[in-house]
């Protein structure tokens, strides 16, 4: 225990029958939290004014069995007291409902070893997430923190009425009933169903709102009374609909998961690999080279009209067929008007002549193919560039 705790709860048994006229404590229990863990760095040091937060709850049945709920540690405590002899109070189990507070909020036994509770999620700070309340089968399947709950109100059938707080504050029972209270006020009354039946919620406004019964859902059953749900049919088993307290077998070559309607035979089945390898990651990943890489790709059909390389080729054996037929004119061409015009041409070349400066008329046409490359690479960069990030482009032609 932390040793800078200002106060701690404890559990008390009482004897109301004692000799001298007044109650006295006949036994005791103190909680004892797992050092390091968040309980365990309360201190409580405010426990001395009343707040909603350290509100306990404490119910017992007629076997002797105590459910004590702390919200603010967030577990609730079940015990043992021998009824004829109640001196001691068993310590049985404890269940813990993760780093929230709020579980136990309000406690509340019915007949045949069932409870049930409210079940809040506060912060830390004591600011409210979500109320619900569970209801377990105690006496059959016991109580712990790796317990099922028979059923949780509000499910996906049975919701909140929008005439009732979805903040619930408090319960009370009788042996087969319960009647719930939220923040406001208003009261949900929930009435025993019969075997093969669960309750529904309607909403008339008016206070307080009582439920009504209708018969389980296909692919579920429900074999006692009580407020709590249908439970789905385990796997193996089917309803499609005809049964309401028991779920027949299936075939022992179908396939029936839980809460199955009906069988599906193994041969309708195919196998599915789901696995899918990661990805690789690509050899490049700086975007010049993955620009150059691409720019330099010729594929498909549409890739090569937007290629970069394409057209510099183009051009180069435009360049390359000139080169031809100008060192062919040279040896044919007798004519003196003929060579001048060759001349003339091989002078516009010189002046295009990038990187020989005009020294040879050669480097004209390589120069020509030179800025055909760096314009068509300067067009699709700036085409490629736009393709990133991919949830803000548009379709790629190329």
């Amino acid at each position: 225990m932390n040793s800078t705790v200002k106060y701690s709860p404890i559990i008390y048994l009482f004897n109301f029958n004692s000799s001298n006229g007044r109650p006295i404590i006949v036994n005791e229990y103190k909680p004892i939290t797992t050092p390091g863990t968040w309980q365990d760095l309360l201190i409580n040091d405010d426990a001395n004014f009343y707040s909603a937060e350290y509100d306990m709850s404490v119910s017992i049945n007629q076997y002797g069995d105590v459910l004590v709920g702390m919200q603010f540690i967030n577990r609730v405590l079940l015990f043992s007291v021998n009824i004829r002899k109640p001196t001691q109070l068993y310590f049985v189990s404890r269940n813990t409902n993760g780093r929230t507070l709020g579980n136990g909020k309000s406690i509340a036994w019915l007949n045949n070893g069932i409870a049930a509770l409210i079940v809040n999620a506060y912060t830390l700070d004591y600011d409210w997430l979500t109320s619900q309340f569970q209801i377990y089968d105690i006496r059959t399947f016991g109580y712990n923190s790796n317990s099922t709950p028979l059923s949780i109100f509000p499910n996906n059938h049975e919701k909140v009425p929008k005439s009732l707080d979805p903040i619930f504050i408090n319960i009370v029972s009788s042996p087969s009933s319960l009647a719930l209270l939220d923040k406001s006020g208003h009261i949900l009354i929930f009435l025993s169903t019969l075997p093969g039946f669960y309750l529904t919620v309607k909403d008339t406004g008016t206070m307080p709102l009582i439920t009504t019964s209708q018969p389980c859902m296909p692919g579920t059953f429900k074999n006692q009374s009580g407020i709590h749900d249908c439970t789905l049919c385990p796997s193996g088993t089917k309803n499609p609909g005809n049964f309401t307290t028991f779920c027949i077998p299936c075939s022992s070559d179908s396939f029936c998961p839980l809460g199955s309607v009906d069988e599906v035979p193994q041969s309708a089945l195919e196998n599915v690999i789901q696995a899918v390898p990661y990805p690789k990651s690509p050899e490049n990943v700086v975007f010049e080279e993955i620009l150059i890489k691409n720019m330099f790709l010729i594929g498909s059909n549409r890739c090569v009209v937007v290629s970069p390389l394409f057209w510099t080729l183009i051009v180069g054996s435009l360049a390359a067929g000139i080169l031809i037929i100008m060192g062919i004119s040279k040896y044919i061409i007798k004519d003196p008007r003929k060579k001048r015009t060759r001349e003339l041409i091989k002078k516009i070349f010189r002046h295009t002549d990038l990187f020989g400066e005009g020294e040879l008329w050669v480097g004209g046409l390589a120069s020509l193919a030179t800025i055909t490359l760096v314009c068509f690479a300067y067009v699709f960069s700036n085409h490629f560039i736009r393709q990133y990030p991919i949830e803000a482009s548009s379709d790629s032609y190329f």
